[in-house]
């Protein structure tokens, strides 16, 4: 996963503006640090993730600051000595982002409200602002989540707010078009972007009849349509075929395995095999952008690949 590089530029920071505990009760309090605890640690096993120099002084409850209630037994909230030390732990795993690298802000505003002591946040906005886009790592209880625009006197950017391990996904995803990824960088983004998926060799948007940054976004939804949801669809409804493309219709696409009359055509049915890792595969499900042209060409979840999809052929259109 692409993470802290060329001098320190970290795809994910902590933000520690939603260390912020006021109005929580002990038990609520103690779900929303689990959940915060478990995204950081998958986080953490991934890539370097960034922390402010000053995120120990936010002020989690009146008068009491981060580093009193993690390593004080005294406190205003009980909360499990255990919980307690393994985000201790966790955010000591975390490095400091650079204080020094810009003139960053403390107060900015999140879609109009206003944050204050809010560095990480600014952090993020600062490197989104220089097209590099950056997630905030942020308890559930702040009720911050995706790709939310951020501003502060000096301008604006949109950063993602990460309250699940499961929508590091969605984060990738948003990459694409917000840094204009260029074909070249397509398929390493997209192996984070969609993990329940596997990539043939020779894939290339050339194929499409389309270029690239036409195709791009409606590749991005397909792939993750099939990564969400295909598996789950073919099993709810025992692998009927109409029935699947009904409920994956609802996501505005058009998914569909070959017709009867395809299949029954042994040379034509041989488009659709793709050789992978020394196993052929049959790529017999699409998806179409328009009726007579450009396609995507996958597999059923394949027990070879670990229950991944194989996604196969990018194309104009294969023979029928």
């Amino acid at each position: 996963m692409p993470g802290a590089a060329d001098g320190e530029r970290y795809r994910f920071v902590v933000d520690e503006a939603g260390f912020d505990f006021r109005g929580l009760a002990d038990d609520e309090l103690t779900g929303h640090l689990d959940a915060f605890n478990d995204m950081l640690d998958e986080v953490l096993r991934r890539c370097p993730v960034g922390a402010s120099p000053w995120w120990g002084e936010t002020e989690c409850a009146d008068g009491h600051e981060m580093w009193r209630f993690l390593y004080e037994r005294e406190g205003p909230y009980t909360v499990s000595p255990d919980v307690r030390r393994r985000l201790a732990l966790l955010m000591d795993r975390c490095s400091t982002w650079d204080s020094g690298a810009a003139r960053l802000p403390d107060r900015v505003e999140v879609a109009g409200s206003e944050l204050e002591a809010a560095w990480s946040v600014g952090y993020a906005m600062h490197r989104a602002r220089a097209g590099h886009a950056t997630a905030c790592l942020v308890l559930p209880a702040a009720d911050r989540s995706g790709w939310l625009a951020v501003t502060c006197e000096e301008g604006g950017a949109e950063v993602f707010f990460l309250s699940g391990a499961p929508d590091i996904t969605h984060f990738w995803r948003g990459t694409f078009r917000r840094e204009d990824v260029p074909e070249s960088g397509f398929f390493d983004r997209a192996r984070e972007a969609f993990p329940e998926l596997e990539f043939a060799p020779g894939l290339t948007f050339r194929k499409f009849d389309g270029t690239y940054r036409e195709m791009r976004e409606w590749v991005v939804d397909v792939l993750g349509v099939l990564n969400d949801h295909f598996a789950g669809a073919l099993a709810a409804h025992s692998g009927q075929p109409q029935a699947v493309q009904a409920e994956l219709g609802r996501f505005g696409l058009d998914l569909s395995p070959e017709s009867p009359n395809t299949r029954g055509k042994p040379r034509i049915m041989r488009q659709r095999k793709v050789e992978h890792e020394g196993e052929t595969y049959d790529c017999e499900w699409h998806a179409k952008k328009e009726r007579h042209r450009n396609r995507v060409h996958f597999t059923l979840p394949e027990q070879r690949l670990g229950g991944r999809i194989l996604v196969g052929i990018f194309t104009d259109h294969l023979d029928t």
